[in-house]
């Protein structure tokens, strides 16, 4: 099992934040991301609570349903089928306002269902912490472009 752990600040508004985080379209903007759509809209609002995405990474695939989405404090997801193949038992965003912007902690916790490509689970957790971190800079760069 690799628990990730991302914990950033980010000079910005918590709703600002949250905005930029929480679209999920959003993740193609990353170069790793081939593409990436939402396949169900949420109950109440498109990027929401039940929504379904599909991130494309080629040579990692993920669908994620939202799980929790607590506006703008969090939003839990769980990888519902992945390419390769895992078993996801943590995804929870943390949004904290703070002085001078929104502490961001981002955690999540998976194990590879192939024995074999187990050895190799470190350096999926590594690469995932990349991205983790990738993201939130990119969310950072949103955040602070919003018009206030």
């Amino acid at each position: 099992m690799q628990t990730i752990v991302v914990d950033k600040m980010i000079g910005a508004p918590i709703s600002d934040v949250f905005d930029a985080f929480v679209d999920h379209e959003r993740l193609a903007d990353l170069p790793v991301v081939l593409s990436a759509r939402v396949d169900v809209p949420g109950v109440t609002e498109k990027n929401g609570l039940g929504a379904v995405r599909v991130v494309n990474g080629g040579v990692i695939t993920l669908r994620e349903e939202v799980t929790a989405f607590e506006r703008p404090h969090l939003m839990e997801y769980a990888i519902r089928r992945s390419r390769p193949a895992l078993e996801h038992t943590l995804g929870r965003v943390e949004f904290t306002e703070v002085a001078g912007g929104t502490r961001v902690v981002w955690t999540s916790a998976f194990e590879l269902n192939n024995r074999i490509l187990r050895v190799v689970e470190p350096a999926f957790a590594a690469g995932f912490h990349l991205v983790f971190v990738t993201v939130l800079r990119q969310t950072a760069k949103r955040a602070k472009a919003l018009p206030r």
